[in-house]
């Protein structure tokens, strides 16, 4: 009765720990890490292309606070930064200079 109880116990965790072993070694044959890092950071070096295009000061750029509405200049580096530590972060999006904020 005790073997199987541990039996119950230490099986699951064996089939875990195969599966995470698994995972990272199929993820680094099919070097998918390496991928998803350069994918971020080709999307944030086109959002800063896009930007930069788009603001009036190629060194600030006017965020949004997407619940008060609320805009505030930052440095281009700043937001590039922030982005890149934080790539699914939902609560600013950039805007234009020029656009009126809006409250919901």
């Amino acid at each position: 009765m005790d073997h199987e109880i541990i039996w119950l116990i230490v099986a699951p965790a064996i089939l875990i720990i195969l599966f995470f072993i698994f995972r990272e070694l199929t993820n680094w044959y099919w070097k998918i890490n390496e991928r998803i890092s350069i994918q971020h950071k080709t999307n944030f070096l086109l959002e800063k292309i896009l930007m930069q295009l788009g603001a009036a000061d190629i060194d600030e750029i006017t965020i949004e606070d997407i619940k008060t509405g609320q805009k505030k200049k930052v440095k281009m580096d700043t937001w590039v930064e922030f982005k890149t530590k934080n790539p699914d972060a939902k609560g600013y999006r950039t805007v234009k200079d020029d656009t009126p904020s809006e409250k919901k």
